[in-house]
């Protein structure tokens, strides 16, 4: 396994039960992460996330296939080294999992004491990482006095705390709003790049896909890539644009990847960007609001695959009136978050060019901060 490798699955299979109750969970699950690397890891309810997450975390001993972790195999490995993997890899869970009769301090103080860090080294080290979370003024309040969003950092500042070569987070945002979700799954992926960890977050919130490096996609225990995944979700996002209107459907499948391209040009996905894209989306093509949802998540999942899906979606012939709508979205996108950045630009002259388009069209309105609206 390659040094920079910190987990190395191969091979990999589950099951639950014996006999006539077996049901394997995981089937041939393999990949490599390397340290400093951030994955988010989806599927649906029951694919195995959780379980695959317990075998990298050495919390449930490995079946079948080869789990290193840290350069330790941990199939038939002794409890011992299941041990001193454990102490090297931090656990951020749904619930922060607070002791409500423990002061945050003490709290994170616990995982310290499990890690056999000595009292003088403890101290600096549980107010180095509660300034980092952004909790060094309730370092003395019990859990019962934050708010859900700081519970969840006192989870996250537990679980640094050892400053661990391995993160798992298993749901971290699920109990979380839209805010506060966000703000967590920022600082996990700040704190992983400044200290080098490999991160692994099982996730059903597609808003924070654009945190990863990459995407493993788990469904019926078997691990897809993103873009398998993103290549079947496009065929029925075309099914469903062309029972609408068949005539239609390639424009309106070409105009989301389209909005989707600029949201991403810069990097970070806004919420007022996403809102926009919802707007322009239930407005163009008359959808129901979940169709909407999963036609704008469908676009920003093929963005990240950087490639052309499927062989049904090509640039169509733009009239003047679709032309100029058509771009005006683009700059709309670009324009939500109160200003557009050079990269939106880029990319807005990119995506002209490649429909044979002027897109000098709107320039003047988004230097006046007012963008046209689409017909």
């Amino acid at each position: 396994m390659d040094s920079d490798v910190q987990i190395g699955l191969e091979d990999v299979s589950y099951s639950f039960g014996k006999g006539a109750l077996e049901k394997q969970i995981l089937f041939d699950i393999g990949t490599q992460i390397k340290g400093g690397e951030i994955i988010i890891l989806t599927g649906p309810s029951g694919s195995g996330k959780t379980t695959l997450l317990t075998l990298i975390g050495a919390l449930r001993s490995a079946q079948k296939g080869s789990v290193k972790v840290l350069g330790q195999e941990l199939l038939n490995a002794k409890e011992k080294v299941l041990i001193q993997v454990r102490r090297k890899i931090g656990y951020i869970f749904q619930s922060h999992n607070l002791l409500d009769s423990l002061t945050i301090h003490q709290n994170v103080q616990m995982a310290l004491q499990l890690g056999g860090v000595k009292n003088r080294d403890g101290k600096e080290r549980i107010a180095t990482v509660l300034q980092r979370v952004g909790l060094a003024e309730h370092e003395h309040k019990y859990p019962r006095e934050l708010s859900g969003g700081q519970k969840q950092r006192a989870g996250i500042a537990r679980a640094l705390v050892n400053r661990p070569q391995i993160v798992l987070a298993d749901e971290p945002t699920a109990s979380l709003d839209k805010q506060s979700g966000r703000d967590v799954v920022e600082l996990i992926q700040d704190l992983a790049r400044e200290d080098g960890s490999a991160v692994i977050m099982v996730t059903h919130d597609s808003r924070i896909l654009d945190v990863a490096d990459r995407i493993l996609h788990l469904e019926d225990g078997h691990m897809k890539s993103l873009s398998e995944v993103v290549s079947e979700g496009t065929s029925r996002m075309l099914n469903l644009l062309e029972k609408h209107d068949p005539n239609a459907a390639n424009y309106l499948a070409t105009f989301s990847f389209a909005l989707a391209r600029i949201a991403y040009a810069d990097g970070e996905v806004t919420d007022t960007e996403r809102d926009e894209m919802r707007r322009i989306l239930n407005e163009v093509a008359k959808l129901e609001p979940a169709e909407v949802e999963f036609i704008m998540e469908m676009s920003m999942m093929q963005k990240r695959a950087k490639s052309r899906i499927d062989n049904r979606i090509k640039n169509p012939t733009l009239d003047t009136e679709h032309a100029e709508h058509f771009l005006n979205s683009l700059y709309a996108i670009a324009q939500a978050d109160g200003k557009a950045t050079s990269e939106e630009l880029v990319e807005i002259e990119a995506i002209a060019a490649e429909f044979g388009l002027s897109s000098t069209y709107g320039q003047a309105d988004i230097a006046s901060g007012d963008p046209k609206p689409g017909p």
